[in-house]
């Protein structure tokens, strides 16, 4: 280390800012620990990434529902709990990601 670099320490360490981890991280900083939140996920910006807040249900294509078509083609997300067309800007699709490799863990 060199005199430039300060060593950095943390009373807790949250992976993941979604809605656990994002409360936990707040929890904490509440209870003055020194807390690091690492995240993986695109930066989402409040009002703007949310392009779907103030729909009403009939303002949806398919009424909240995934079509057939997608449902077939993304079988991994559209199990995830609260997946719908509402929120469905938010993930990515089986296909850009696959997760299946065929092999037993």
């Amino acid at each position: 280390m060199t005199a430039t670099q300060i060593p950095l320490t943390y009373d807790a360490i949250v992976v993941g800012s979604g809605i656990s981890g994002g409360w936990a991280a707040k929890e904490l900083c509440e209870l003055g620990l020194k807390t690091l939140v690492l995240e993986r996920g695109r930066n989402v910006e409040h009002i703007k990434d949310y392009p779907t807040a103030t729909m009403d249900p009939w303002q949806f294509r398919h009424r909240g529902q995934m079509t057939l078509q997608f449902l077939k083609e993304n079988p991994y997300i559209s199990q995830a709990a609260g997946f719908g067309e509402d929120c469905a800007h938010f993930f990515i699709k089986d296909k850009d990601h696959p997760i299946y490799s065929g092999k037993a863990f």
